[in-house]
C-alpha cells in the first residue's frame, strides 16, 4: 500500500458533491415556501379583513347634514343617519376659505341611532352632544364650510369610515342662515 502525501489526496467525487448541493437547494426551497405561505395567508387575512370594513362603511354607514344655523356662539348642525348601523361620532371640520380653521370630535350620547335624525350644537351647548375640542368656546367665524366624517363601531372597532365625507356650505365666501 502506498501513502500519499499531502498534496495527493483526493476530494468527494463528484457524484456525492452533486447530491450534497441538491440536497442544499431543496432543503433551502423549502425553508422558502414555508415562509412564502405564512407570508401570503397573513397579508390576504388583513386586506380581507379592510375590504370588509370598507365595504360595512359604504353600505351600512350612511348619514347626511341635512342643514347649519348659526346661533349666537354655536353652529347648528341638523345630521340623520340613513343607514343600518349607528354613528358613535363624527369627526367635524370647520373651514374659512379653503383652509381648515379648525377639526373637532363630536361624541353622540349613545350613539346616533340608525334612522335617527338628531340636532347638535357644535360649541356644546346641546346635552346630547360631547367635544374633545371647543367645548364651551365661542363659535369660531367666517366658517363657511362645515364637512362631517362618521365614526362607527365595525367588529369590536372604533372605525373612521374617510370614504364617507359629507359637507354643508362651499369654499367660496357665503354665509350660514341664522338660527
Amino acid at each position: 500500500m502506498k501513502k500519499r502525501g499531502i498534496n495527493q489526496k483526493r476530494g468527494i467525487s463528484p457524484l456525492i458533491a452533486t447530491v450534497l448541493i441538491l440536497g442544499f437547494t431543496i432543503a433551502l426551497a423549502a425553508i422558502i415556501m414555508n415562509w412564502a405561505g405564512v407570508f401570503t395567508k397573513k397579508m390576504t387575512e388583513g386586506t380581507e379583513e379592510t375590504a370588509n370594513v370598507q365595504i360595512i362603511c359604504a353600505t351600512e354607514v350612511i348619514f347626511d347634514l341635512e342643514s347649519v344655523c348659526v346661533d349666537t356662539n354655536d353652529y347648528k348642525l341638523l345630521v340623520s343617519n340613513d343607514g343600518a348601523r349607528d354613528i358613535d361620532s363624527f369627526i367635524i371640520r370647520y373651514y374659512a376659505g379653503a383652509d381648515t380653521v379648525e377639526q373637532q370630535t363630536h361624541t353622540f350620547t349613545g350613539g346616533l341611532a340608525q334612522f335617527a335624525i338628531e340636532s347638535a350644537l357644535s360649541g356644546g351647548g346641546d346635552p346630547t352632544l360631547t367635544t374633545t375640542a371647543g367645548a364651551g368656546t365661542t363659535k369660531i367665524d367666517n366658517v363657511n364650510k362645515i364637512e362631517m366624517i362618521p365614526v362607527a363601531t365595525i367588529g369590536g372597532k372604533s372605525t373612521t369610515c374617510a370614504s364617507n365625507v359629507d359637507s354643508y356650505g362651499s369654499e367660496v365666501s357665503m354665509a350660514f342662515e341664522p338660527c
